[in-house]
């Protein structure tokens, strides 16, 4: 049988599977924590549950790069893995707490910058020249596992029992943390870069054209991020709450409509390796997604077939924009780049924070349904950011 990849790349199957335990147990809270947040606060306010997870994420990302140098990134992720692990476990003990909302903001906070960690081991073992195909396969994996989450999910909420869904969660960290720390303990860290925060984002955002790739990646990663924190957070609760879907129904939907991202980020990763078509896949990519959003406004039946479709029409969109985006950004870094990888990933924070508070604020004026008719709104300034991005060809930083 042909390896997907050269023997020299063996090291990151072991984390393409380390991978995919995380990205389970994420999976399987993700679609249920804002339902399970409105045990103990207000629908209104579950937004700014998220936006504090986000804020102590953002804080997080920024001091991360200064800890590397010191702890190395193998020390580091084995701490972070230890922590969620006790996070979860403390949620599934003491569900009926009001100590679960902290949990949860610090829970947030030691995944995001995992995912940071993950990061720099992937790229550390990269080559650019199949960076669209190795990162395809990463997403593919996260989003496989994450894809089972929620049907996973649906199962165990049969009897409304969070506490099952987050024991299960902190179950599954455990082959993780294994995987690591038996395949990567001699890891090598790279010499990283002593850059400023202030220095980075200068860098990044005051860049001018045609230097400003960072700026355009960082853009299509933050609308993405933007797009996936409306729907994480009120997709659910519309569906449970407003058309009456139950929760075993919630789980089919959601798991149809993750299935782009198994589907067609390896092939699509491949493709723009090829053909350097990332600035078009992302295109093509925000437009799909801002047409099918903007369909769900039409949807008022509980008729799951169509919802499923439908939603995964704007995930089909979403795992386009999410490989190109990857590869267009990682083409133009090294794992020495912690700080330009940093504010990166704080895109995700960031939106996170911008994606809640704009959505409280507008359902003070307008019914939940129409967030969807304004996201696709949204969803179009992106294909005119892809418009104005250059062909990887082009340039290179490597």
């Amino acid at each position: 049988m042909q390896r997907l990849f050269p023997k020299k790349f063996s090291k990151l199957y072991f984390l393409y599977a380390a991978l995919f335990f995380f990205s389970f147990q994420l999976g399987l809270t993700l679609y249920i924590t804002s339902s399970f947040l409105k045990n103990f606060l207000p629908e209104s306010f579950v937004g700014f549950v998220y936006i504090a997870a986000s804020v102590a994420s953002l804080f997080a990302l920024v001091y991360t790069p200064k800890v590397l140098p010191t702890l190395g990134n193998y020390q580091t992720t084995l701490a972070l893995l230890g922590l969620e692990f006790f996070a979860l476990v403390a949620i599934a003990v003491w569900p009926e707490s009001s100590a679960v909302i902290p949990l949860f903001i610090v829970y947030q906070g030691f995944v995001t910058i995992s995912l940071f960690n993950i990061d720099v081991f992937i790229e550390q073992y990269s080559e650019e020249r199949i960076t669209g195909a190795l990162r395809g396969v990463m997403l593919t994996v996260l989003n496989f596992a994450i894809l089972l989450g929620p049907l996973v999910a649906g199962y165990l909420l049969a009897n409304g029992d969070f506490s099952k869904v987050y024991l299960a969660a902190a179950f599954f960290t455990l082959p993780t943390w294994w995987i690591i720390a038996r395949h990567f303990h001699n890891f090598k860290d790279p010499v990283y870069q002593d850059i400023s925060l202030f220095a980075a984002l200068k860098k990044t955002l005051l860049a001018k054209h045609p230097k400003d790739d960072i700026r355009h990646a960082g853009i299509a990663s933050f609308l993405m991020n933007f797009f996936y924190s409306w729907m994480v957070i009120y997709t659910p609760i519309y569906l449970h709450d407003y058309i009456g879907f139950s929760w075993g129904e919630i789980g089919i939907i959601l798991t149809i409509m993750l299935l782009p991202f198994v589907l067609f980020e390896i092939p699509v990763g491949r493709y723009v390796d090829s053909k350097n078509a990332e600035r078009r896949v992302m295109f093509l990519g925000f437009l799909i997604a801002a047409f099918f959003t903007a369909t769900l406004v039409l949807l008022r039946e509980p008729s799951l077939l169509l919802w499923a479709l439908c939603l995964f029409g704007t995930r089909v969109g979403m795992s386009f924009v999410e490989i190109t985006s990857e590869s267009y950004f990682f083409k133009r870094v090294t794992a020495s780049d912690t700080s330009i990888i940093s504010i990166f990933r704080d895109m995700r924070p960031i939106s996170a924070i911008a994606g809640p508070l704009s959505a409280s604020v507008l359902l003070l004026f307008f019914d939940a349904r129409l967030l969807f008719f304004i996201l696709a709104g949204i969803l179009l300034f992106g294909a005119l950011n892809a418009a104005l991005m250059r062909s990887p060809a082009h340039t290179s930083t490597n």
